[in-house]
This record gives C-alpha cells, structure tokens and sequence, in this order.
C-alpha cells in the first residue's frame, strides 16, 4: 500500500483516534497506530527495529530522571498533610477581603502546586481540605468545585511543572529556562483567579478575626513546606544545581520535614513510593510510545507539511494561535493532558515556529492549553478528581470552571503578544 507523502500520517492520527474510542489505553493506542502506519510505508520488521530504537532513545534521557523524583516529592508532601498547612497559612492572611475563603483555595492551590508540579495532586490535596469549609461559608457547589479544579491547573506552570519537563525533552529546549519561564505567567494567572474569586457572588466577609499571634503560630507551622518552593525556584534560577539534582534535594527535604514534624512514617514513605513507581510506569509508556508517534509524524513530514499550509494564509498569526486554541481543547476531549502534550507538539511546533513563536515560550503557552483540556468538560480530568473526593456533579463543576476558562483563553493570547513575560526571567538565570 502506497500512500502519498504525509497521507499516511493523517492515516495513523485517524487510526489513534479510533482506538481510543475503542477504549483502547492511550499508550496502546499509540504504539499500534505508530506500528501499523511504519508497517504500511515500509515493513513490519522495520516497523519493530524502529520501536526498539525509540524505546531505548526514549527512556535514556537523563532529564527524565526528575519526573520520577518529583512525583515522590510531591506524594510525600500530601503524606505529611503540606496541603493541609498551606491552606491554613493561606486562610489565615487574606483577611477580611470578600470571599477570602476562596481567595485561600486558590493561593494554596499554587503554593502546592510549586512543590509537585501535578494538577491532579494538587486539586485532590487541596479539594479534601478546602471544599468542605468552602460549603460550611455557604458558597455553591459549582464554586467550591470549580475554584479547586481551577486552581489545581496552576500544577502545570509552576516548576516543578512535569508537563514544562516532558515539553523541554521533546523539543531539546533547556528545562531549567522553561521551568522560569512559568513563573510570571503562573503568578498572574494565579491573581487573575483570586481576582474572579473576589468578585464572584456571594461576596463573603469572614467574620472572626484572627490575631497576629494566631496567624504566625500558623505561619510557623508551615514555613517548612513553604520554603520548599522558593528552593526549587533559588537552585534552578542561579544554576546552582540542574532540574534533576534539584528533584533529588526535593524528596530529601521532604523525607528531613517529615521526621522532624513527626508526620511520617515508614508505611507512609512506601506507600508513597510505590504509588510514584505506579505514576512513573503509566507516564514512561506514554512517553515512549508517544515519541514512537511523533517519530513516525515527522518520518511522514505531517509537521513540516502542516506549518507550510498555515503560512500559505494570509489571515495572519491571530488566527492560527486561534486554530490551534480550539485544536487543543478539542484534543481535551480524547486525550489525557500528558498524552496530548506528546501528540501535539512535534505537530505544532514547527508551526509555531513559523508564526514567530520563541521555543520557551511556546512551552509555556502549549502548558495553559494542557490547563483548559484539564478543566474542559466532559472530560477534564481535574473535574472527575474533584467529582471523586465530593461527589459534586461534572457539570456543575464544569459551570463553576468556565470562568477560569475564558481567563486561561485569554491568558494564551497575553503569552503571544508579550512574550517577554515568559522570557525576562530565563534571559536572566545565572550560569544559563
């Protein structure tokens, strides 16, 4: 069978898809539509000879090392209850200002989400905590989901963001620069939730004061967790230690803050491990089999071919970041946010390239998408955790997200027009 140049890559897309709808697992998914499509342009023994290469390639990489360091990072921190502290540190100093409750929720979100740089760990820690008190000050359903499953989204922006990892392997791009590159745009879009929260109705006063004395009783109690972000950000922006030496200190310091607190256990810190390893084993399948997808979609030239026809439009670049917007939330429907980073960047960024994208910056705009797909209903997989710990209904979740929605949208066209707010802090790291 001999199809033309890049007609068999739109054959094994197609071929994807339907074996995900076949509820087939997407890491399957991918090797069989990658095989048949090898297979079918030149040979199945070629086809096998190049998964072996790709497998090897793939999981040889030593930056993929982080990913599984952070993960245990971050699962340690929600075994000694770092979610628990923040949200109290965040609770106690945004004070008497409308709706503060929320406003805690969102900033706790962030915090925590600096430290495991996974939005499912993020809004699951924080949701256990802060929807129940979110209901007890009489905000909705739809509310008190909707800011945890928003602001679990944060996860992939802030370092140690895994998506920000995965991005900087598959492109080569530095990883230290992108996880800087992260933080202005995540900080703004944190404020930007706390913003909406504010403003949301009911516009609820807390009515007890809190004396200083309480609120650095309470800051103390969770300055340990507090300072583990700020030392991921110290060691990765002054050069001082690479993104895997950084992820290695992490679970370090989390295992010393655990036994000085008396929270951890020995239980604890295998369960923790064993459920990193499990994480790790499903991200690695994607990752390998992923880039065994994306081998084959340049082997085609679909990349090259696609960024060709976007620039025979004369529309201009507004337009195609517009296209690809609605691609990527379409992609949330089928594809966990992971899997859909690996399908769509080796396709889109030459495209982005094109319409003048920096690489850097295009890893933090293709990480705001990843954010919708996680909120955008059905299938946002942040609305079903949510779903999971409160039993709220996903469209009530999904009526309490779409604000958050429309400023992550907007969010993307901020990052392309000034791009300079994910370039100014990677342009000054220190040993860069």
């Amino acid at each position: 069978m001999d199809l033309a140049s890049g007609a068999a890559g739109l054959f094994a897309i197609g071929l994807l898809f339907l074996f995900m709808l076949l509820s087939i697992p997407v890491f399957v998914s991918m090797g069989l539509a990658a095989f048949i499509g090898f297979a079918v342009v030149q040979s199945p023994d070629q086809a096998l000879r190049t998964l072996g290469q790709i497998v090897w390639q793939s999981s040889s990489v030593f930056e993929l090392v982080a990913i599984p360091l952070f993960i245990f990072s971050g699962l340690l921190a929600d075994r000694i209850d770092a979610g628990r502290d923040l949200f109290d540190v965040s609770k106690v100093w945004v004070g008497r200002i409308p709706n503060s409750l929320g406003v805690a929720t969102i900033f706790a979100c962030g915090v925590f989400a600096a430290i495991t740089g996974s939005s499912l760990a993020t809004a699951a820690t924080v949701g256990v905590v802060s929807i129940p008190l979110l209901r007890t000050e009489n905000y909705s359903r739809a509310q008190a989901g909707g800011f945890v499953a928003a602001g679990g989204t944060l996860g992939a922006l802030f370092p140690p963001s895994i998506a920000l990892i995965l991005y900087g392997v598959i492109t080569e791009t530095s990883i230290g620069q992108l996880f800087m590159a992260g933080i202005v745009p995540g900080l703004i879009m944190m404020s930007l939730f706390a913003v909406w929260v504010i403003i949301s109705r009911p516009r609820i006063v807390e009515k007890s004061d809190i004396s200083w004395r309480a609120r650095w009783r309470t800051t103390a109690k969770g300055v340990g967790i507090l300072l583990l972000p700020v030392m991921i950000v110290t060691a990765i922006y002054t050069g001082a230690f690479t993104p895997s030496e950084v992820a290695s200190l992490a679970v370090a310091y989390v295992c010393l803050l655990g036994l000085v607190q008396r929270r951890l256990t020995l239980g604890k810190f295998i369960d923790a491990g064993v459920t990193a390893m499990r994480i790790t084993s499903m991200l690695f399948m994607l990752i390998v089999f992923g880039q065994y997808v994306a081998h084959f979609m340049v082997f085609e030239q679909v990349p090259q071919e696609m960024a060709q026809w976007v620039m025979s439009f004369h529309e201009g670049a507004i337009v195609t970041v517009g296209a690809m917007i609605v691609v990527y939330i379409l992609l949330g429907v089928f594809l966990e946010s992971l899997a859909m980073l690996l399908v769509s960047v080796p396709i889109f960024f030459p495209v982005s390239q094109a319409i003048g994208f920096h690489p850097i910056t295009f890893g933090v705009f293709a990480c705001i998408a990843l954010e919708i797909a996680q909120i955008h209903p059905p299938f946002g997989v942040n609305l079903f955790t949510i779903h999971g710990i409160s039993k709220i209904s996903i469209w009530e979740l999904a009526k309490g997200t779409f604000p958050f929605l429309l400023i992550q949208v907007a969010m993307l066209y901020v990052i392309y027009f000034f791009p300079e707010l994910s370039l100014w802090i990677p342009q000054h790291m220190m040993g860069r």
